[in-house]
């Protein structure tokens, strides 16, 4: 119940109490409309009752958990302390992994991305991409796509990408909710970074054609968006283009 709603019910009960009095002092009223007024005025009095053990109740909820996530801070786990601590450090970015420092972020859609096969419909799709690190030398990555009209999750995939130390060579390794796993490598020139499968495993029940073969392309265009292609081979179809998206940063 908000406060707005409190003060509304006390304004009505005030009004009505104000009307009682009026009425106590006019001879033009009966008994019976005195009574009932009475009873308009006892009735808010009880919900007026019953909205301050609301509110009591309410503070009561917050006062313990409160007291639980103090409790909590007060454990010796730290890695739960350093969830909780406001003035947690961010890790410093490994130097081995600043030639691909311009992927780190949070990055949307935008526009929606394309998808095409000969084997399939086109398509458009929704996808948010977190590439973060903790200090080691390495990039975490997730994407996560979304019908563009349901929001229905559709295409999933995580891993890491690594830097082979003083060279500008790359592998990127990948599962994917579609029973894939692999490991893609390339180099990185700039601000763009071309990879091709290196090797490809999948569950023994993987829905066919199967994937034979890869290649991705990022890079950072001149307006700060990243850009992500997709090609692919399979059992039946040469390597054709697949995805093409565009995300724009939403956070460092």
């Amino acid at each position: 119940m908000s406060i707005n709603e409190v003060i509304m019910s006390a304004s009505g009960a005030c009004k009505l109490i104000d009307s009682l009095h009026s009425y106590c002092f006019s001879s033009r009223q009966s008994k019976s409309q005195v009574c009932c007024l009475r009873e308009q005025v006892e009735k808010k009095n009880g919900e007026l009752k019953l909205l301050r053990q609301r509110i009591s109740r309410s503070d009561s909820q917050v006062r313990k958990l409160k007291e639980k996530l103090d409790e909590l801070k007060r454990i010796s786990i730290p890695y739960l302390n350093s969830l909780l601590s406001q003035d947690c450090e961010t890790p410093q970015l490994n130097p081995v992994m600043e030639p691909l420092s311009w992927m780190l972020g949070t990055w949307l859609s935008d526009p929606p991305g394309d998808g095409t096969f000969p084997t399939m419909k086109p398509f458009q799709y929704l996808e948010e991409v977190h590439i973060s690190h903790v200090g080691q030398p390495m990039l975490n990555f997730s994407f996560n796509a979304f019908h563009p009209d349901t929001r229905k999750p559709m295409h999933r995939e995580c891993g890491f990408i690594r830097l082979k130390p003083d060279t500008n060579k790359v592998a990127f390794i990948s599962a994917q909710n579609t029973g894939l796993v692999e490991v893609e490598e390339g180099e990185v020139n700039g601000q763009e970074l071309s990879i091709a499968s290196h090797s490809i495993a999948r569950i023994s029940f993987a829905k066919k054609p199967h994937v034979e073969q890869i290649t991705r392309k990022f890079r950072l265009n001149s307006d700060g968006k990243l850009e992500q292609t997709v090609s692919m081979a399979t059992t039946t179809q040469p390597m054709t283009q697949h995805l093409h998206i565009t995300y724009k940063k939403v956070t460092p």
